[in-house]
């Protein structure tokens, strides 16, 4: 059976949320995202949220994997690794305001080739910077989150690590997503999908 990743990026449009938890390696799944988008002549771009492409590219390597990520478009969110070919790096997340404008910003950089695919890595790093101000999380998701997703004839991949996520940003990124995914091993079951659910090996 083909892999569902390697059928997922195929899709003409739609929000693809990858859960995984600490122990499971999310990296492999990236990367046959990736590979799967690069190997169709897309270089998508990728948002890097708190250094985690650094996170899953060392990852990648300690398993004899190279993704070649060197002219690949990035916009980070805070982090000091840059990764790929930096547009910018968005420093400030609690001021809506100023997030938005510098994010939009950046985004008319990105090359009209990459626009329509993207990757975000580490969205359950927004939990860290409110996790003592659970309303403000969510006032945050309503105006800041929805930058990730995408709108007709966009695909994006957004990867969240479930333990680490608060409950309503994971429960509002699946409320939101057309698929969802949760990689468990070697394995990757679909939780949504206008299709139906099943099962599919990595």
């Amino acid at each position: 059976m083909t892999s569902l990743l390697k059928q997922l990026p195929r899709i003409k449009e739609g929000i693809v949320l990858v859960e995984y938890s600490s122990t499971d390696h999310p990296e492999r799944a990236m990367a046959e995202i990736f590979t799967e988008w690069m190997n169709m002549g897309i270089v998508p771009l990728i948002v890097d949220i708190g250094d985690a492409l650094h996170v899953f590219i060392q990852n990648l390597r300690f398993q004899g994997i190279e993704l070649p990520v060197e002219n690949v478009p990035v916009i980070k969110e805070k982090g000091t690794v840059k990764v790929g070919s930096v547009i910018g790096t968005v420093d400030v997340i609690e001021d809506f305001d100023h997030h938005l404008a510098v994010y939009s910003r950046f985004a008319r950089e990105v090359p009209l080739e990459s626009r329509n695919h993207t990757i975000v890595l580490g969205m359950e790093r927004f939990s860290f910077t409110f996790m003592s101000d659970p309303p403000k999380l969510e006032r945050y998701f309503e105006k800041i989150t929805r930058l990730y997703l995408p709108v007709e004839e966009r695909v994006s991949f957004l990867f969240l690590n479930v333990d680490i996520a608060s409950e309503y940003l994971r429960k509002g990124l699946e409320q939101d997503s057309d698929y969802v995914i949760k990689i468990a091993g070697k394995t990757a079951k679909l939780l949504k999908s206008p299709g139906g659910v099943g099962y599919a090996v990595l």
